[in-house]
């Protein structure tokens, strides 16, 4: 008897792949039970064929023991790959819960000793702009920032990490950071000692402070005329701004104490909102004339929700031709927690 009709009656299991999945243990175990189920039958079978066969073509007893010793080989040698690897299995599941579970208790830590704290809650950032024009009509911005710094210190911590929540992270015990954009942000910290897995937080609060200085402004009829915006940059969330823009004028022959009383020197200011550089909306708070070189407008919006995209600036405008003034501004962005 040769090996194809061996083969024909019991198809032989495919080798598993080198990282198997779960339902291929199965199907494994499946195929291992019925291999054996035919083993059996096959034995059964081969003592009535080798007493129905003719002379001839009748396998022999040493035949017959070699094919039923290599078939059992196979099938002893796969239950014991299949044993291994459910041992292997349990193992993993068990083993992982059982980690999971610890990491679990060892994060959870209601005796915490651990503490974090900043040297103040709240701070502000300085933004200062200046544009300076050399007679060319074409004005050079100046802008300068200046970020409060915050120190952040732990109290019971080991090895500390620190996540400012605004993309940046460091690591030690005490530790510094500035914004660059005002918010409100939650700091993160997280320790790693013989206790376990600690982690503290503590809110900060980053307002701005601004000053601009622009260049000189002049009316929409002239043909040198050009736009004289403020921008207040506030950030996304719930503001409240307040603040003064400043007029002066530049030069005795444009005086407006000296202009008679039909050539008054005239200013509009308006706040408009902004949404991807467009207006969407605007306010009038000043429209009016004057005869003295100086004028201040107050400005002051109680409570304004900004989202992403949208800005708040202030525009000056004059209809009086040949009126030179120098615009100036200062105002705080102050963030409203909720």
């Amino acid at each position: 008897m040769d090996v194809p009709y061996i083969n024909s009656r019991f198809p032989l299991l495919r080798q598993p792949p080198l990282f198997p999945s779960f339902e291929l243990y199965k199907n494994q175990g499946i195929r291992m039970i019925k291999a054996i189920i035919l083993r059996l039958r096959w034995s059964q079978e081969l003592r009535i064929r080798h007493t129905s066969y003719p002379v001839v073509n009748r396998p022999n007893w040493q035949t017959l023991l070699e094919m039923e010793r290599w078939q059992g080989n196979r099938v002893r040698s796969r239950l014991i790959y299949a044993s291994f690897i459910a041992v292997f299995l349990m193992g993993a599941i068990f083993g992982s819960g059982f980690l999971g579970s610890n990491l679990t208790a060892l994060a959870i830590n209601d005796n915490s000793e651990f503490s974090i704290s900043a040297d103040s809650q709240s701070g502000t950032n300085y933004y200062t702009l200046v544009e300076i024009d050399e007679g060319d009509n074409d004005e050079d911005e100046r802008v300068t920032y200046i970020n409060h710094d915050f120190t952040f210190s732990s109290i019971g911590g080991d090895s500390v990490n620190w996540d400012f929540d605004d993309g940046n992270m460091a690591t030690g015990l005490m530790t510094s950071h500035q914004y660059d954009t005002p918010g409100v942000y939650l700091v993160t910290a997280t320790s790693l000692s013989p206790r376990g897995i600690e982690v503290a937080t503590t809110t900060v609060t980053v307002h701005l402070s601004g000053e601009a200085e622009v260049d000189n402004m002049e009316c929409e009829c002239a043909p040198t005329a050009k736009d004289t915006v403020i921008d207040l940059i506030p950030t996304s969330g719930s503001l409240e701004i307040m603040g003064y823009l400043l007029v002066e004028h530049d030069g005795s022959s444009e005086s407006c104490s000296l202009r008679n009383p039909l050539q008054e020197c005239h200013l509009r200011v308006i706040i408009q909102r902004t949404q991807s550089g467009n207006i969407v909306s605007e306010d009038v708070i000043f429209d009016n004339t004057f005869r003295s070189n100086e004028q201040v407008v107050d400005f002051h919006i109680e409570q304004i929700d900004v989202y992403q995209g949208e800005g708040v600036q202030i525009r000056l405008e004059t209809d009086q031709l040949r009126d030179w003034h120098k615009p100036s501004a200062k105002w705080d962005v102050t963030i409203l927690n909720d």
